[in-house]
């Protein structure tokens, strides 16, 4: 009688058991991980990090004070991050010559706006200065942990300052200099590849990408209108769209992100206290990271891509959820089915190859405004439309990548 009490609660117990049982990291997965090194030092990270620092202060030492904040907050989730002080920030121009570069009428808007480019270059001085400083650094490494709470560099005072130098181009072909402003314009254009290469961060990537994207479009604006030869500007080398770091740093965030979750008393709900095996039962990190891996695999893959491979590959999109993990691990699957789609990064990526092309094809090819091919499709044959040549591709295009403006 003894015995046959035993075996229910032996069955159990080794149920139990197995519920709690996670699988190895896959190989890779912590082929992944192991790219993420936030040791050793970068100081055009720590430069950019601060660079909203006060004009009195290096912004170096601000951005090594935020970085110490978050390394605070990851040692110790209860810490209190000391932020600084707004107030001490230096200014950041708005108004209408600021607008979003893929919004109806942006470009019209800095080509026919009363804008007061000296003014704004002395109201503005440190942070185009800072801007400048930034972009001459040779070396660039996020020392941040890639987690949820990770601290991102102000791109948007990067953004501002190189949208000055944008108007200042403008300004010099109003006044009657085109080859000043297109050579103002490239100079500007080949500084920021040179941050676009040496960028491990997918935001600081796609704030550059669409900076170049902006310069192109005005080029291709004065271009249309006046006689002046130019070299073929050179595609994207593979170092810099490569997402090597990008991917592994994305990766990073669901990495750190299951693994602080495992056996988490507020699993299932803020202020909650469920038993850590209750938690395990339903969700097993390592099982969860091997199963998103497969997809930043897959972003790095797409970024490299041509056009045309590109289209193709986003006939059969591949979904990394093995049928097996929703019994072990039915709530991390979950978790895995709503990952975001990051296959839209790697297009604005190649849009913007594309879009190189065209203008390419447009200003220094033998017959310049003779069947333009959309790199996508070479049998379709572009042509112009209110001020644009816009071709089609296989994914949404919200930030006009695929459309080269030539007028306004």
């Amino acid at each position: 009688m003894k015995i046959l009490f035993l075996i229910p609660i032996i069955v159990i117990a080794t149920l139990l058991y197995l519920t709690q049982i996670d699988d190895d990291l896959s190989d890779g997965a912590q082929a992944l991980i192991d790219r993420v090194e936030v040791d050793g030092a970068s100081d055009s990270y720590l430069y950019f990090l601060g660079i909203f620092a006060a004009e009195n202060e290096d912004p170096v030492d601000v951005g090594r004070e935020v970085l110490e904040q978050s390394r605070k907050l990851d040692a110790d989730a209860s810490y209190q991050v000391v932020k600084y002080d707004k107030s001490k920030e230096i200014p950041i121009p708005e108004g209408e010559a600021f607008c979003k570069a893929w919004e109806d009428d942006c470009l019209s808007v800095l080509f026919s706006a009363d804008v007061d480019v000296v003014s704004l270059l002395v109201e503005h001085e440190v942070l185009v200065f800072r801007s400048n400083i930034f972009l001459e650094f040779d070396e660039y490494k996020t020392l941040a942990k890639p987690t949820i709470s990770e601290p991102f560099p102000a791109y948007r005072y990067l953004a501002a300052a190189e949208r000055i130098k944008l108007l200042s181009a403008i300004s010099f072909y109003k006044n009657g200099h085109p080859d000043k402003a297109i050579k103002s314009l490239l100079l500007q254009f080949s500084k920021l590849r040179r941050a676009l290469d040496l960028q491990d961060n997918l935001i600081g990537k796609l704030v550059l990408l669409l900076a170049l994207s902006e310069i192109i479009d005005v080029c291709s604006v004065i271009l249309a209108k006046e006689d002046i030869n130019i070299e073929k500007i050179p595609s994207l080398s593979q170092s810099e769209k490569s997402f090597h770091m990008v991917a592994a740093r994305e990766f990073g965030v669901s990495y750190y992100a299951f693994k602080s979750a495992d056996r988490h008393p507020e699993f299932f709900n803020i202020g909650g206290d469920s038993p850590g095996w209750m938690t395990r039962a339903v969700f097993k990190p390592n099982m969860s990271i091997n199963q998103v891996a497969p997809i930043f695999y897959r972003l790095e893959r797409l970024v490299e891509m041509s056009p045309v491979d590109f289209a193709t590959a986003m006939e059969s999109p591949t979904k990394a959820d093995p049928p097996a993990s929703l019994l072990r691990n039915y709530v991390g699957a979950a978790l895995v089915s709503m990952s975001g789609n990051f296959d839209i990064y790697a297009a604005r990526f190649i849009d913007f190859g594309a879009k190189l092309m065209v203008f390419n094809q447009k200003y220094t090819s033998a017959n310049p405004s003779l069947n333009l091919k959309n790199p996508y499709n070479v049998g379709e044959v572009l042509k112009e439309i209110d001020g644009s040549i816009c071709f089609n591709g296989p994914l949404e295009d919200k930030r006009k990548l695929r459309c080269l403006k030539v007028g306004v």
